[in-house]
């Protein structure tokens, strides 16, 4: 289907073979949601378990971009919220905030190899992990008093360092399926 000229592509009307990378987005994330509410919290490594979204987030990031990342984190951290009765929000406010530094990794020599991934999730972890810390200690300060205190220094060696860990290694393992993913995306739209 041709674009008009002049048109910007975000004004024109999505054609099939744009709408079929939807599809697998959504069913990612929507089984990505189920298993990190279910299965992956009952996961447990010296108190933590592993951040399934954040991992595959940052995968895609790099392998899509910043702004396929930031629609996956924004998507993924809402299904999240809504499953763990965190605020709503928090979680696609970190997800989102990660994605930027996720994002630079798609143009970089080695984003292909698995290493530059399991960097950068470990940059990752403790800004998403912060994030959702500063937002839990905020958001009942904003409806009235009574909030709740977060010790910072005791969370982040108790649960986002072990998290860090294990994010680590939940990347090395997704990163390559999601590359096959995306690759797979990228041939059907390409015939």
């Amino acid at each position: 289907m041709a674009r008009r000229a002049g048109r910007p592509r975000f004004l024109s009307p999505a054609t099939s073979r744009e709408r079929t990378g939807v599809y697998p987005a959504l069913i990612v994330l929507g089984l990505t949601v189920l298993i990190q509410a279910t299965l992956s919290a009952r996961l447990r490594f010296f108190g933590a378990s592993p951040n399934l979204l954040l991992a595959i987030v940052v995968s895609w990031s790099m392998l899509r971009g910043f702004s396929q990342g930031i629609l996956w984190g924004f998507i993924g951290g809402l299904g999240i919220d809504l499953v763990s009765g965190m605020p709503l929000g928090a979680s696609s406010l970190a997800l989102m905030s990660v994605c930027t530094l996720a994002g630079l990794g798609k143009s970089s020599v080695f984003a292909a190899n698995v290493l530059l991934p399991m960097s950068i999730v470990a940059l990752a972890t403790p800004i998403h992990g912060w994030i959702i810390l500063l937002t839990l200690q905020i958001q009942p300060a904003l409806a009235g008093p009574g909030g709740v205190s977060v010790n910072w220094l005791d969370s982040t060696a108790r649960i986002i360092a072990p998290e860090l860990a294990l994010n680590v290694l939940t990347i090395a393992l997704l990163y390559p399926l999601l590359r096959r993913l995306s690759a797979a995306l990228n041939a059907g739209r390409a015939e």
